[in-house]
């Protein structure tokens, strides 16, 4: 046979069954004492070696000679396996599983490519193979056999997992269309899966954590450097380790559900036992976001133990907050609240008021009203488990702790800032005592007061609580885990709002690149991070990107939590940002209403993301000249901020701020100074007198007090003589250096205000324009820098423009030109 020939067959043929049974039998019989511990190197150096060695040759050869017919085949399965297995357990599970496929109506013969069989032991065949031949050759080779059987063990931590080669084989597998991958263990590792899915579900879910390909290791150093090159060059080991987590995941599932059904079968499905395993089960399948699966197995979990153990049970009361767990994830926070309900009337009959389980179920209840918006009631439960975890188990409990940091989230929610920093601070204390300053619940902590803190605008300080956390996290969890990847991604969030995008960019792409190892690139987290980053280049005007991202983020919510959740509203919400940056105003607000159908939905008309997309459709109206709908918008969202968060919070006060600068435009000046004024009480009363959003409401109120002191100086004047079809602005045009948004190096740009009273800039006068910002948006203008710089300040943002040496107008000119065009 040519050399071709032998290739081709190595790579198409495979060993029958009745080969393996053979082989298997001769190693019980050569090595009586010892088989069962040898692995599959053990049986290579000592059977199959001596065996070839003479004709230098592959076990498949001296089988071909023995009877090429019987035990020689095309392949139907590619075997994945590690050579430090036990190779009787190997061999079992190949047995086990062709029996498996003998029992099938449609059960044909299965011939296994087996490495330690097809190959020539007796050298190197791999050896030397151009990096092409893996990504082609031999991947194709897997897609034409078409079934890959990976031996998983043990199941705690999966030796394929841990060897390059492995993975590589269990990639070509799953990447191949129409290639099948089976997952076996053995039948001891099976029950010891069974045994941990009913024990600790958290044990099994844990697996899929360390899955990280490039970490493996290969024998050779070589081989490794070759396959690390073929999977950069190729999907990258990201998109590697998240299709091996997704093979697995499901693998995790089916056993699961496997557990149950076999259990069923048994005729053991009236049992304590049984219900405890679907309790178990549906953990696991809410861990991986199955949440209806779940709802269904913790369900069928709850029905069994009111049959076995009763409604008043600590077991049952169990499974009531794990539905309401499950809903909570849903977004049905209404169905979440029910069964928190029936937990706690089931724990306060059961354990008393005083237990800390009925504590933790008032706990869970404060964070569902914290979702609804609903704080006032949030607070009351967030208080009341507090108030039980200290009696129940001391002020110094980490329970305790955990419950102010809640009440620190929610009273941030309503805009009471100092008093969110000092819960927030009792739970920092609380975890310094009890664990130190180098533990994850203390790195929390830490986050918690960033976020407080940035909330309030004292930006530095949540950086530095952010960086904090940070450090911890890494120290004791590593880089590469989630909580490192959700600070990093607050760090993402406290740059961009000081202004400072190169750095966000930098800390969202650190979060992305953590959640695309640890949860995978369809996890929701991961959604939140891509959303972010849209929001970052639509800043930046990158507006084709920032709508990739966006669709991104909303496709991933849409799969992993359903068209109709808040999250999935989010990115409607994102996009119809950058559409109305485009100056797309129709397109904006139909993504905008439709965010706002999903809240109404969801949340409910009255809640405070429903009052922010009103905000939203508000600007978009004004921009777009619809300025009742607009002032409609506004008026609907300062009635929903005040009815959820009060009037005293910053999210109603931006309401009232919005209203007053329409007021402003349209000339009713008693109005537009009324709610300014109630603006600017609020902001610097929540946000300090530093804060931009009370700068800029201070100096909208001064200008329009102004306005109406020249006005009543000046006494009744005729209206200004407009000429029909023609902005009463002066014209104005020419170049000036615009400054990016978060970088800070300026662009030439070609600047005008246009007959319709708009701020236009673009790259020259003769191509369409990048942006239109109406007058009619523009918040203040101002000239800054000593008379260097002119900040013309809309909602959300502010354009800073400089002089260009061939500009015919001054920056006072702009300045000047522009307020005209704001009043009139």
């Amino acid at each position: 046979m040519d050399d071709d020939n032998n290739e081709q067959h190595r790579l198409t043929d495979g060993v029958s069954v009745e080969a393996f049974k053979t082989f298997l039998a001769d190693l019980q019989s050569e090595f009586p004492g010892t088989y069962t511990e040898m692995t599959t190197e053990d049986a290579c150096k000592q059977l199959v070696v001596p065996r070839t060695q003479q004709d230098n040759c592959a076990y498949v050869d001296l089988l071909r000679k023995q009877s090429s017919h019987e035990h020689v085949g095309k392949a139907t399965v590619f075997v994945s396996h590690a050579w430090r297995y036990k190779i009787a357990d190997v061999l079992n599970v190949l047995l086990e599983f062709a029996e498996e496929q003998a029992a099938k109506e449609d059960g044909q013969p299965v011939f296994f490519w087996f490495d330690l069989f097809m190959n020539n032991q007796n050298a190197n065949v791999t050896a030397n193979l151009p990096q092409e031949w893996w990504s082609t050759t031999f991947k194709e080779s897997i897609a034409n056999i078409g079934r890959v059987l990976l031996v998983l063990m043990p199941w705690r931590d999966p030796m394929p997992l841990t060897r390059a080669w492995c993975l590589w084989e269990i990639f070509c597998g799953i990447s191949s269309e129409g290639t099948e991958v089976n997952i076996r263990l053995p039948k001891s590792e099976e029950k010891e899966l069974e045994e941990a899915i009913r024990g600790n579900f958290e044990a099994v879910t844990d697996t899929l954590v360390r899955v990280q390909a490039e970490r493996a290791e290969a024998f050779n150093p070589y081989d490794k450097d070759m396959i690390f090159k073929a999977i950069q060059d190729g999907v990258g080991f990201a998109a590697l380790n998240q299709a091996v987590k997704d093979q697995l995941r499901a693998w995790c599932l089916e056993k699961a559900v496997a557990a149950v059904e076999a259990m069923r079968a048994r005729g053991e499905d009236e049992t304590e036992a049984f219900a405890e395993l679907c309790g178990q089960v549906a953990s696991v399948l809410d861990q991986f976001g199955e949440y209806a699966k779940a709802v269904e197995y913790y369900k069928l979990a709850k029905e069994i133990f009111v049959k076995t153990v009763g409604e008043r049970h600590p077991k049952t009361a169990s499974v009531y907050v794990n539905l309401g767990v499950s809903f909570d994830s849903m977004g049905n926070h209404d169905q979440a609240i029910e069964w928190y309900e029936k937990a706690k009337d089931n724990r306060v009959e059961v354990l008393g008021e005083k237990h800390a389980g009925t504590a933790q179920v008032l706990n869970n209840l404060g964070n569902v009203y914290d979702s609804k918006g609903e704080y006032d009631k949030a607070i009351e439960h967030f208080e009341a488990a507090r108030a039980t975890f200290a009696e129940a188990q001391g002020e110094m409990h980490p329970d305790t702790a955990s419950t102010c940091s809640n009440l620190g989230k929610a009273y941030s929610s309503k805009g009471d800032y100092d008093k969110a920093i000092a819960y927030h601070e009792t739970a920092k204390e609380i975890q310094l005592t009890l664990r130190g300053d180098k533990h994850p619940t203390t790195a929390e902590s830490f986050n918690n007061l960033g976020s407080a803190y940035l909330d309030k605008g004292e930006y530095d300080k949540a950086i530095d609580y952010f960086h904090r956390a940070r450090a911890v996290y890494v120290e004791t969890l590593g880089r590469m885990h989630q909580s490192t990847a959700h600070t990093c991604h607050n760090l993402g969030v406290a740059y961009r709002i000081k202004g400072e995008s190169e750095k966000a960019m930098g800390w969202y792409e650190e979060a992305k690149e953590i959640k695309m190892r640890t949860v995978g690139e369809t996890h929701a987290s991961t959604a939140q991070t891509w959303n972010a980053l849209g929001a970052i280049y639509n800043s930046n005007g990158e507006h084709d990107k920032a709508l990739a991202y966006h669709k991104m983020a909303n496709r991933i919510y849409t799969e992993a939590l359903g068209e109709k959740h808040p999250d999935t509203a989010d990115t409607y919400g994102s996009l119809g940002n950058v559409y109305s940056s485009k100056g797309q105003y129709d397109k904006s607000i139909e993504l905008y209403e439709k965010a706002r159908a999903i809240y109404v939905e969801t949340l409910g008309p009255v809640h405070p993301r429903t009052a922010e997309i009103q905000n939203s459709l508000g600007i978009a109206h004004s921009s777009n000249g619809e300025v009742t709908k607009a002032i409609e918008a506004f008026e609907k969202a300062r009635e929903i901020g005040v009815a959820t968060l009060g009037e005293e919070h910053p999210s109603t006060a931006m309401a009232s701020f919005n209203i007053g600068l329409l007021h402003d435009q349209h000339g009713d000046m008693e109005q537009a100074c009324a709610y300014m004024q109630q603006a600017h009480g609020v902001f610097a009363a929540t946000l300090g007198a530093d804060h931009p959003n009370t700068r800029a409401a201070q100096d909208n109120l001064q200008r329009m007090r102004q306005h109406v002191a020249d006005a009543a100086r000046a006494g009744p004047a005729a209206p200004p003589q407009v000429v029909p079809g023609h902005s009463s602005t002066p014209p104005l045009a020419g170049w000036l250096q615009k400054r990016g948004r978060w970088r800070r190096a300026c662009r030439t740009c070609w600047v005008s205000l246009d007959d319709e009273d708009h701020l236009v800039y673009g790259k020259s006068a003769e191509r369409p324009p990048k942006r239109r910002v109406p007058l009619s948006s523009v918040v203040s203008v101002e000239l800054a820098s000593a008379g260097q710089e002119l900040r013309v300040a809309v909602p959300g943002r502010t354009f800073v423009f400089r002089a260009h040496a061939s500009a015919g107008a001054t920056l006072e000119d702009w300045c000047a030109a522009i307020r005209r065009g704001m009043c009139g």
